[in-house]
């Protein structure tokens, strides 16, 4: 099944849905059936499937609603039958973006709608069909009873991608009736033209040939009598020829019309012939010579093949042009695109005066490009069509050769306006985005220089305070609060640190700046500047370091990274526990280590440490508040120092981080 229907069936309910899934593919796998079958089959095994009792395939033209084909149970409704729009539930379709879905019209809110007093509809499922990008119509089902257990979201994906198959089955009707048109037309002219009529001996040798073989091949009579026409024949063909027409001429004296191959010219291009064959017996029956009329098919064969290519590819036309004849050959679509009327006569010259000023140029460059070099070329560009409607089109070609040399270009053409016009509205959406960017940065610059110089001042003060009440009073619940205070301000004056330093690095506003320093020093500093909250849990630190590590780096990032582990290590211990600290140098990286004996981590946990959309918020073992975002500042500034982090963790028994850095020195 196409890779599109089935992601359309999104799976909230499995069965329903692989009951809807198998319908599409019943109903997009119809292929010994005419589209007027598939179409009517698509209409009563959907109507039967949602347990209704009509199905509608609509034609909506101002306010009339016509019906295009239908499915009903007591064949009340026949096609061609027509209603006013106003009257019908698709009006309140046609309103709607999605699939319309109503399982008791009495219970909604359009039970007053004029169709619910006319036809008495209690349920009804509805969405819009398009062809060629325009609205063609609706497809709808509905019942004079409720929905039983209402309508389920597969139903609405369902109808919807119905809908756009039925799309595709109407352009390929209206592509297969404008073929059939063209091929009434090709007859018309064969009929009042001179066919090439031929006498040939049983083993296929020319023994008469008509004179206008050399309007339609290039070759006199004379030049073809007594020659073998297999030589002529397209090397992919001959076998064809010689198997569908020239053996059951000799073998079974049988007729064969209309055969379809390529014959070579004089001047060495194939065209198209369509061959029929007539046997001549004599009085005992035995095949004395063979008669053929053919005909030049090649135009048909060129519109036959750039439809095909059309009905593949929605709003897509087909080119052709023929470099040595000038001729210039648009399939209808081509015609529609260009705002001209079809079977306009053009040239190469009309064909590129669409194009404004640059944009000719590079066309007229990728042209001569393709013929020179056999590239073919993919372009979009502006385009301005008949009526002055300007448009951007994608333009596609490439050349056909024979002994090296390019004899024909083709390709095609497809109006890419929407989409530009999408591109725009992305612009304009990345430009607004810009500004709240541009607002956002503003606020942050607010952030780092007043809130964070408060913090800064009010932690100086309670400072202060403590040191001087401590002084005048033994009150230990004063002096406990105090400290407190002092805590939470210190806390929070870090998290709008980690914050503010977090952003910076998102947007690559700050960079390492890298000096040399003393490791073993700032660990040590760093736990010095931890004292108040280790002994506040009572906690013992048990450091192995050694007294010069020296490496270059940037020191306040690696002391950031070094105060956001240990803060964690002390958060998530126990009171009374142990928290290891340890240095090692090895050849040209350090290596760190804090290990807690604390709660540890699950492995849902560790997963999500460092992921910035669902970063774990877990509260310490005095109901410490965690942000998670620490952990994403770690993970950040050692990636700008090409360094790495590994944690081991285990639920119950504490966590150990391990940081990796590059000497540098």
């Amino acid at each position: 099944m196409n890779s599109d229907f089935k992601a359309g069936i999104k799976l909230q309910n499995p069965r329903e849905a692989q009951k809807r899934e198998e319908l599409l593919y019943k109903i997009i796998s119809q292929k010994d059936s005419t589209l007027e079958q598939q179409i009517n089959e698509a209409l009563k095994h959907t109507t039967r499937l949602l347990g209704l009792e009509v199905g509608i395939i609509s034609k909506i033209n101002g306010s009339a609603y016509t019906v295009e084909y239908c499915y009903t149970q007591d064949q009340s409704l026949s096609p061609g039958q027509q209603f006013t729009l106003g009257e019908t539930y698709c009006d309140i379709t046609l309103r709607q973006y999605e699939p319309l879905a109503i399982s008791h019209m009495a219970d909604s809110e359009w039970n007053m709608h004029p169709c619910y007093d006319v036809f008495e509809l209690e349920s009804y499922i509805g969405t819009k069909v398009y062809l060629n990008g325009e609205l063609f119509g609706t497809l709808n089902f509905s019942s004079s009873e409720p929905k039983e257990g209402g309508f389920i979201p597969e139903d609405k994906n369902l109808i919807k991608l119905l809908a756009e198959w039925l799309g595709g089955v109407l352009k390929r009707k209206q592509i297969e009736a404008e073929l059939q048109e063209s091929k009434k037309l090709y007859e018309l002219v064969a009929k009042n033209s001179a066919d090439l009529i031929c006498l040939h001996e049983p083993d296929g040798t020319y023994k008469f040939v008509s004179p206008s073989v050399t309007r339609i091949l290039g070759y006199t009579p004379e030049e073809l009598i007594g020659t073998y026409p297999y030589a002529l024949f397209h090397p992919e063909d001959r076998k064809l020829v010689e198997e569908q027409s020239h053996k059951p001429a000799i073998k079974e004296g049988k007729q064969t019309g209309s055969l379809h191959y390529r014959i070579r010219k004089k001047n060495g291009n194939y065209i198209w012939f369509d061959t029929s064959t007539e046997v001549i017996t004599n009085d005992a029956g035995e095949v004395i010579h063979l008669q053929t009329v053919s005909r030049n098919i090649t135009d048909r064969k060129r519109v036959e093949m750039l439809f095909s290519q059309a009905q593949e590819m929605a709003n897509v036309g087909g080119w052709e042009y023929e470099i040595e004849s000038e001729r210039l050959l648009w399939t209808d679509e081509v015609y529609h695109i260009h705002e001209v009327p079809v079977g306009t006569e053009l040239c190469v010259e009309d064909g590129l005066s669409f194009f404004p000023g640059e944009a000719r140029k590079i066309l007229e460059n990728n042209i001569e490009r393709v013929i020179k070099t056999g590239d073919s070329y993919d372009l979009e560009l502006p385009f301005v069509t008949n009526k002055g409607n300007r448009r951007w089109i994608r333009a596609i070609g490439q050349a056909e050769f024979i002994d090296g040399k390019a004899y024909r270009l083709r390709g095609t053409f497809q109006d890419i306006t929407l989409q530009k016009n999408y591109e725009l509205n992305i612009k304009e959406q990345n430009e607004k985005l810009r500004k709240l960017t541009d607002n956002r940065d503003k606020l942050y610059s607010i952030i780092a220089h007043d809130l964070k110089g408060s913090f800064y001042g009010i932690n100086g003060l309670l400072q202060l305070i403590n040191k001087e009440v401590g002084e005048i009073t033994d009150d230990e619940d004063i002096l406990k609060k105090l400290t407190l205070a002092e805590s939470s301000s210190r806390g929070t004056y870090e998290l709008l640190e980690n914050l503010l330093n977090w952003i910076r690095i998102q947007k690559d506003d700050i960079d390492p700046e890298f000096s040399l320093f003393n490791l073993a020093n700032e660990i040590q500093k760093t736990l010095q500047l931890s004292t108040v909250s280790i002994q506040k849990k009572e906690l013992k630190i048990d450091s192995d370091l050694p007294e010069k590590c020296m490496i270059r780096a940037d020191q306040n990032m690696i002391a950031t990274v070094l105060r956001n582990l240990l803060s964690n290590a002390i958060k998530f211990s126990e009171a009374g526990e142990t928290i290891h600290v340890s240095l090692q140098e090895k050849s040209d990286i350090v290596k760190i280590s804090i290990k807690d004996n604390g709660i540890g981590m699950s492995e849902k946990v560790k997963e999500k440490l460092f992921d910035p959309t669902d970063r774990p918020k877990r509260s310490g073992t005095s109901n410490e508040k965690g942000t998670g975002l620490g952990m994403l500042l770690i993970a950040d500034m050692l990636k700008a120092h090409n360094g790495e982090i590994e944690v081991c963790s285990e639920e119950g028994k504490g966590s150990e981080f391990i940081v990796y850095l590059p000497k540098n020195d």
